[in-house]
């Protein structure tokens, strides 16, 4: 039986790759055009790919949780004649045009399959590709001496990674055995891998510190606070309130306060 390969969709404008989320089909099962079989993730959004036509799959070629380019193929399915000969005209020359486009070097090369080692969140310094320098704070993570940064480029670390530990060394700076009492220490925290979203909007937030700043108010209603505090003699303070409420909103979300180190959260 012709074959028809499943490939990763252009996801977006800004958008070269994508990670397995989830795989919803066997090799053997049958699937209609147009049906979901795999859910890939973006630092944007959790996206859906479809079958080009309906058939068997024969195939996958993909592992969960790796990512993969825009135009890798996912997977074949076993189709009818008339939709390998329907493919064969259209999407390969059309796949292999965009392709060329965007690397040039590459025109003359045929579609493989996904390529299976996992593509790093950060280049060899430890940076995102992309990403702008975020100035650290003084608590310590100012100066990086070469015996600190070189740990931090096996861990992929950044200095904004850092920016929450106290320096013991000289000037408020980070020592060696600063950052391994750290490491030490989230290490006996829970954590668990963030997810390409999380990432994109902490490397966002990141940015921003960068850029000026605005904020914005919103209204609301503390008649019950009042009300409440009448009633209690001596009356507690405004503070008390507001701690109340953060604390119970962390207990109901408590990602809320995590910290992103590396790419565990």
């Amino acid at each position: 039986m012709p074959q028809v390969p499943i490939i990763m969709p252009q996801l977006g404008e800004s958008i070269a790759e994508a990670t397995i989320v989830d795989i919803k089909v066997k090799p053997g099962d049958e699937v209609a055009v147009d049906q979901e079989i795999i859910d890939v993730e973006t630092n944007k959004a959790v996206m859906g790919v479809t079958t080009p036509c309906k058939g068997k799959i024969e195939k996958i070629t993909v592992q969960l949780k790796e990512t993969y380019p825009i135009g890798s193929v996912l997977g074949y399915v076993e189709a009818s004649e008339a939709d390998a000969a329907r493919f064969a005209k259209q999407t390969p020359p059309q796949a292999q045009t965009e392709m060329a486009e965007e690397i040039p070097a590459r025109a003359d090369q045929e579609v493989k399959p996904a390529r299976q080692e996992k593509i790093a969140a950060r280049d060899s310094d430890g940076a995102r590709p992309g990403g702008l320098p975020v100035p650290a704070t003084l608590k310590g993570a100012s100066f990086v001496s070469p015996r600190v940064r070189a740990r931090m480029a096996e861990l992929q670390l950044t200095p904004a990674d850092l920016a929450a530990i106290t320096g013991t060394g000289a000037g408020n700076r980070v020592t060696i055995k600063d950052l391994e009492n750290f490491l030490h220490k989230i290490d006996n925290q829970s954590a668990k891998e963030a997810s390409a979203i999380r990432t994109g909007v902490a490397d966002a937030m990141r940015r921003s510190w960068t850029r000026p700043l605005s904020t914005v108010g919103s209204s609301v209603n503390l008649d019950p606070v009042l009300q409440d505090r009448q009633s209690r003699d001596p009356k507690p303070g405004p503070g008390l309130y507001a701690t109340r409420a953060l604390a119970l909103a962390l207990a109901e979300s408590p990602t809320a306060a995590a910290k992103l180190i590396g790419n565990r959260v």
